[in-house]
């Protein structure tokens, strides 16, 4: 198990730098909130993908966790206003 120093480590020293290259700009304040939480929380790792479901495909259950995540730092509501 990875120790908090080593992941923020990571986050401040190589993930960020790393997003900054491919964006070609600055993150914002609130964008590095979001990344160390998404970092953080690993919630993907909690999502189960069952074998086998009915109706709308799993296919994209991770993703959307991680969306769920991005509304909750961003403060967003479900209105969608």
């Amino acid at each position: 198990m990875r120790k908090l120093s080593q992941i923020w480590f990571e986050v401040q020293e190589v993930l960020f730098p790393f997003i900054e290259k491919q964006v070609e700009e600055p993150l914002t304040k609130k964008l590095k909130q979001l990344v160390t939480t998404l970092e953080l929380i690993r919630i993907e790792n909690m999502v189960r993908v069952p074998e086998y479901w009915q109706g709308q495909s799993p296919k994209y259950r991770k993703q959307i966790a991680r969306a769920f995540v991005a509304k909750a730092v961003y403060n967003m509501d479900t209105k969608g206003n």
